[in-house]
């Protein structure tokens, strides 16, 4: 689609013949050997120049400059080698990149400032490398007209964000959006569409509970997703299922913070959706998988641990038989009876596991046979034993210790 230099406008590069050979003949391998050192020239640029953008290097603030500087980068290769080839990933980082100004309360001029920079230190990068090459005073005028369209392209779409900020600011749409996300997760979700909301309702959506005090980059959501900033647990609305686009945004947005997915349910269950993700978001130290920690990851987990006292009663009554034992012997007799009750293997693969002789396993099985008598043929009964051992492990993942659960008052 052709490039607007304004928004009323259209552009593509300055097509001559000049050009094209230079663009040609820049070397193949640019991205890897120019572009990284490229964005944090810009980078520091810009927050050496600019007070209101020199933020510590680690933090999300710089995190969103640095991928709105390299999605500029990369945009003009693109735009460069096919004009014609869509740029909506950076167009909309623009936009969002100047309503984000809005939010931070700054006037437009600030980050009309910050383009400048970019694009002073992006020409002084480039006229650097032509220095080693030989070109045309038609063909260098060229590439520097195509700079500066770039640069203004990208300029006035940060402008169109910002404006439409604005005015969303005035007419009520964010507070619209606001609102019906909280009729969704409402303990009786009847939220109906708002036309004031301009959001049109999803058939399913898929909730996401962030830790107190914390909160996403909001440039790099999507844009159709919802936030409650004001809320003591802050959270997420992502329309539909969670794809891998979507996982991508998400993990970019949080900027190494952590959180936690629920399931994708139809609308109306939105509430579900967050309270398990609040739950998994609980369960920190014992269910983390890095950045983003998926319910559906973890259901059998979050079953077994929703009601912690029903569990250890269950724990305690299902290996009563085996309270009596020391620490010393019941630890080896319980290892070996979930790993039996998991794999229901012969006697030689539960000693490959874990690791003694078979044997040794076959006499573990007689204890606990004659300890256990007749419970351990009845499908239930396994079924709870198993239940309450992996929750026993589960928990013991966040004790840094490991006893064997026996029955209080019970065991030497």
């Amino acid at each position: 689609m052709p490039r607007p230099s304004s928004p009323g406008g259209g552009a593509s590069p300055p097509k001559t013949a000049e050009l094209r050979a230079l663009v040609a003949a820049l070397s193949p391998d640019v991205r890897t050997t120019v572009v990284p050192g490229l964005v944090d020239e810009i980078v520091e640029r810009i927050r050496a120049a600019i007070p209101a953008y020199a933020r510590p290097p680690g933090s999300a603030y710089n995190h969103v400059i640095r991928t709105a500087v390299e999605r500029n980068v990369l945009g003009f290769l693109d735009w460069l080698a096919d004009p014609a080839r869509p740029l909506d990933r950076r167009d909309e980082l623009c936009r969002k990149m100047g309503a984000f100004e809005v939010m931070e309360g700054r006037p437009l001029t600030v980050i009309q400032s910050a383009y400048r920079a970019a694009t002073q230190v992006a020409w002084s990068r480039i006229r650097a490398m032509l220095d080693d090459r030989v070109a045309s005073v038609l063909a260098v005028s060229a590439l520097a007209e195509a700079v500066i369209t770039y640069m203004d392209d990208a300029a006035a779409l940060s402008r169109e964000g910002y404006e439409r900020a604005k005015a969303e600011a005035c007419d009520g749409r964010a507070a619209a959006r606001l609102a019906l996300l909280r009729a969704l997760v409402g303990p009786a979700s009847s939220a109906g569409p708002d036309p004031a909301a301009d959001w049109p309702l999803p058939d399913e959506v898929t909730l996401v509970a962030l830790p107190s005090g914390t909160l996403p980059v909001c440039p790099l959501l999507d844009a159709d997703v919802l936030l409650d900033p004001e809320d003591p647990a802050p959270y997420l609305l992502v329309p539909g299922p969670l794809t891998g686009d979507r996982r991508a945004m998400l993990e970019a947005a949080l900027a190494g913070e952590r959180a936690a997915v629920g399931l994708t349910v139809p609308r109306a269950r939105a509430a579900d959706s967050l309270r398990w993700a609040r739950r998994l978001l609980d369960l920190k130290d014992v269910l983390h998988d890095g950045t983003l920690t998926l319910c559906e990851d973890h259901l059998m987990s979050l079953w077994l641990l929703a009601d912690g006292a029903l569990m250890d009663q269950m724990t305690r009554r299902g290996l009563a038989p085996l309270a009596p034992l020391s620490e010393r012997r019941r630890l080896p007799l319980v290892d070996t009876l979930a790993v039996w009750l998991r794999t229901r293997a012969p006697a030689t693969r539960i000693s490959e596991e874990l690791g003694v002789h078979v044997q040794t396993v076959r006499y573990r099985m007689r204890v606990l046979e004659h300890l256990l008598g007749d419970e351990l043929a009845d499908p239930g009964t396994r079924f709870a034993i198993e239940a309450a051992l992996r929750t026993h492990r589960l928990s013991a993942r966040s004790l840094d210790a490991r006893p064997a659960p026996c029955p209080p008052g019970t065991g030497t």
